[in-house]
Formats: C-alpha cells, sequence, structure tokens
C-alpha cells in the first residue's frame, strides 16, 4: 500500500464509520410503533403498573391464611423487558432467530418491566411465597436469566425455573408438571397455585377456578406474540 492510500484511508474511516452512526440513529430514531409504545409511552407504564397494583390487592389476603403460596410467572414481557433485541432487529433488519435471541438473553441486559420489582418485593415479603417461573426461555440460558435477575434484585433462592428444555416441552406440559407434582417438579410436591402472570394466553391455564382479573393476569405486549 502507498503513503497516499494510506492516508486516503485513514481520512476515509472517520466519514465511513460517521455515515454508519448516522444509520443507525436515524434507525432507531424510526423504530415500530409497537416496540416506541413499550419503549416510550407513559400509557404502557401505568397500565403495567395498575396490573400489578390490582394483582396485589386481589391476592395479599390470601398471604395471610396460606402457608405456602405459589404464583405462576411467565418472564418475557410479564417480568423482564426485551425490548432492546426488539430494537435491534428493527435495525440490523433481522427477524427473530433462537440463536439471536439466546444470544441476547446470555447478555444479561434485560429489564425490568414497570411494577414488577414491587410487586415480587412485596409478595416476598411473606416468608413462604415462592414463584414459580414457566418460560420459553431455551434451559441454556438458565444461568443468564439468574445473573439477569440477582442484578435487577429479584431472584430468590427458593423460586423454580421451568425452561424450555426441547421444541415439545410445552408450556402447558410443564404447568401439568406443577399440578401433578411430576418430572421435574417431583421433588417439590403439591403447591398452592394463587395466580398466573403473562403476556399471552397460553401463559394460562384453562381451568374455572382462575379468572382474569382475580387470579389470572396479563400484561400488554403488541411487540410480538402467536397473533403476528
Amino acid at each position: 500500500m502507498t503513503k497516499y492510500n494510506f492516508f486516503l484511508l485513514l481520512l476515509l474511516c472517520p466519514l465511513f464509520l460517521f455515515s454508519q452512526n448516522n444509520i443507525l440513529i436515524e434507525n432507531k430514531s424510526k423504530i415500530p410503533n409497537d416496540v416506541k409504545w413499550v419503549v416510550h409511552s407513559s400509557e404502557y407504564v401505568l397500565l403495567c403498573e395498575q396490573i400489578y397494583r390490582t394483582a396485589w390487592l386481589s391476592i395479599k389476603h390470601k398471604l395471610m391464611v396460606m402457608n405456602n403460596p405459589v404464583i405462576i410467572m411467565d418472564l418475557d414481557e410479564t417480568v423482564l423487558d426485551n425490548s432492546e433485541y426488539q430494537i435491534n432487529l428493527f435495525i440490523k433488519g433481522e427477524e427473530y432467530q433462537t440463536k439471536s435471541w439466546n444470544r441476547f438473553v446470555k447478555k444479561e441486559i434485560s429489564t425490568l418491566v414497570p411494577g414488577a420489582k414491587e410487586f415480587i418485593e412485596k409478595y416476598k415479603r411473606n416468608p413462604n411465597a415462592r414463584i414459580i417461573y414457566i418460560s420459553n426461555r431455551d434451559a441454556s440460558t438458565l444461568s443468564a436469566t439468574k445473573n439477569n435477575m440477582k442484578v435487577l434484585g429479584i431472584y430468590a433462592e427458593e423460586d423454580i425455573f421451568l425452561l424450555k428444555q426441547d421444541k415439545n416441552d410445552s408450556k402447558v406440559i410443564r404447568r401439568e408438571e406443577v399440578f401433578s407434582a411430576t418430572g421435574r417438579m417431583k421433588t417439590y410436591g403439591s403447591q398452592k397455585i394463587i395466580a398466573y402472570f403473562g403476556d399471552a394466553v397460553g401463559d394460562f391455564p384453562n381451568d374455572e377456578k382462575y379468572e382474569f382479573g382475580i387470579n389470572k393476569f396479563i400484561f400488554p405486549n403488541p411487540m410480538y406474540g402467536e397473533w403476528d
């Protein structure tokens, strides 16, 4: 490489980087309305906080009369906010893929859905209260998920994580293990489930004992789902 070409390259590199940065900034400012609503709107924050507040008012009396209460919670877009992943997909012009999602999870940078930490902290004031997390996160991301939750201040040793082991390991199967104390739940015995939390209908059992707004609580998630 001649000296002229070398110096020309030095001059052009900053211009290229500046151009690339401008593209990223421009793309980030044009994120789709569904993601923008989650990231920027006051309505999303207020709605999530309202759901958690309603849930607390609904279940707090049960904590006074039950010895070992259990709630079942989904993780993503119920407890953990992963809107950054959606933004990254948009900027790169990519669609959801298991590999890119697992890479994101292993970065341990998910944040909290509004109201989640306050609710969990109040619930955990009962020394015997337990949470069972039934999530479609890959089982290989369990350690990263726990580390992320430790940083966010919502991890507890007594809680149970039932992540997805393979493509056939549905939430229905995992809930059945909870109900029947079989499989991964065999050593835990019978559980007294007082409420369910999720962002999709598939996060909830089809059981007349549970009703939305009373002991089933569903969160808004316009970014992705079975409907898209």
